[in-house]
Formats: structure tokens, C-alpha cells, sequence
């Protein structure tokens, strides 16, 4: 059987999706969604940082800086988002199936595949948050789909503030989904898989609430 990359139909059709690329001998349209990934993630990356969302730090600022200094700003923002939407499918896509791949006996190309559909994930919430934080004026913490808001109730600690605000009901779906297809294509324990993503997912919240704490804005 030969399987087409056809990420949106991986999303809204898993068992179709899962159950073609279980039986797949060759798999056509990679290359071509891979660009396509990039590109979107590009173009949401870089509205988003038009919109200045993750540049909190830079914003308290403003008032400060002369008009040179700003549009420098502004300028270095919108470049570190670009360079960002490169960086961050790259290692979710390829790094993520370099772990699973040495974790799980699933063939690598087949965890690409299945990184790719749920990268699809990712940057539909990254781009949905967009309106919502430009219109309510808001930042990550705040989100209303995450527990930052509860956390900010609760905790006094910026760093697990920014931790609980990536947890957010997207990622709870995106962690759903990446289970119902590794399950299947792994022999290994479903216990033992659903444990290794937990922990995958758990150490890129640290990472992402770390680099919110220090203030790398353009990643979060």
C-alpha cells in the first residue's frame, strides 16, 4: 500500500489515517508537506510576532526607548520569530522521532509522519491563540484554554506559572492523538508508550517555561 501525506485527513480521519499508514510500504507527498509545514509555520510565526506576542518583556519597555531603538526592536523580534519557525519544527518533527524512534520499535519515517500530522496541531492552536491574545490583550499566561490562569492564583513562582500555562486543552488533544497512533504502531506496552509521551510533553513545558522565565519570548 502506498500512503499520502495528507495531514489535515491524519487529523480529522485517525483511523483511516493510522490504519493506511500501518500497512504502508512506500509513502509519496513528503517532501512536499514538509515545505508546506514550514511555510505555515513561517507565516504564523512571523504574524505573531508582528502582533508582539511573546515579547512581553520588550513591550514594558517601550516607554524608555527612542524611536530608533524601537523599530530595532520591533525588527529583532520579527527576525527571531522567523528564525524560531524553523527551529521549532524541526526539532518537534525530527528530534521528537529520533526519541520515540529509540524509545518505541516503530521505523522512523513512520514517527515523522505521525510528528508532522500533530506539528498540524500545534500551529493551528499557535495560530488560533493569535486574535484571541491581540483582542483581549493578553499574553501566554493568561490563556484561557491553559491552567496559567489558575495558576497565577495559586502560585507565586514565575517559572511554574509559565509551566501550567502550556498546558493547555490543545495539548491534552495533541498528547490524545499521538497516543491512538504510536499505540498501535508500537508492540511495546501501551502503558510504557503513553508514559514516554507524558514525559516528552512534560520536558517541553519545562523547556518552554524556562525559556519564558529568561525571557526568549520568540520560542513560547
Amino acid at each position: 500500500m502506498v500512503y499520502q501525506v495528507r495531514l489535515l485527513k491524519g487529523i480529522l480521519e485517525p483511523h483511516r489515517s493510522r490504519y493506511q499508514l500501518q500497512n504502508a510500504e512506500a509513502v509519496t507527498r513528503l517532501g512536499w508537506k514538509l515545505l508546506f509545514l514550514y511555510f505555515l509555520s513561517i507565516i504564523v510565526f512571523a504574524i505573531g510576532g508582528y502582533f508582539g506576542i511573546g515579547s512581553e518583556s520588550f513591550s514594558k519597555e517601550i516607554t524608555k526607548m527612542s524611536v530608533n531603538e524601537f523599530e530595532a526592536g520591533k525588527f529583532l523580534i520579527l527576525s527571531g520569530n522567523i528564525i524560531a519557525s524553523l527551529i521549532y519544527p524541526s526539532i518537534y518533527i525530527f528530534l521528537s522521532a529520533l526519541f520515540f524512534w529509540i524509545v518505541t520499535d516503530i521505523p522512523y519515517i513512520k514517527l515523522v509522519i505521525v510528528q508532522m500530522i500533530i506539528f498540524g496541531l500545534q500551529l493551528l492552536e499557535k495560530a488560533l491563540l493569535i486574535p484571541l491574545f491581540v483582542l483581549m490583550d493578553i499574553g501566554n499566561d493568561s490563556n484561557l484554554f491553559s491552567l496559567g490562569v489558575i495558576g497565577q492564583y495559586f502560585l507565586r513562582s514565575d517559572y511554574f506559572i509559565h509551566f501550567f500555562s502550556e498546558i493547555t486543552i490543545f495539548q491534552f488533544l495533541i498528547i490524545a492523538l499521538q497516543y491512538f497512533y504510536l499505540k498501535e504502531f508500537s508492540q511495546r506496552n501501551n502503558y510504557l508508550v503513553l508514559v514516554m509521551i507524558v514525559l516528552f510533553y512534560l520536558a517541553t513545558w519545562f523547556v518552554k517555561a524556562f525559556l519564558a522565565y529568561i525571557q526568549v519570548g520568540v520560542f513560547v
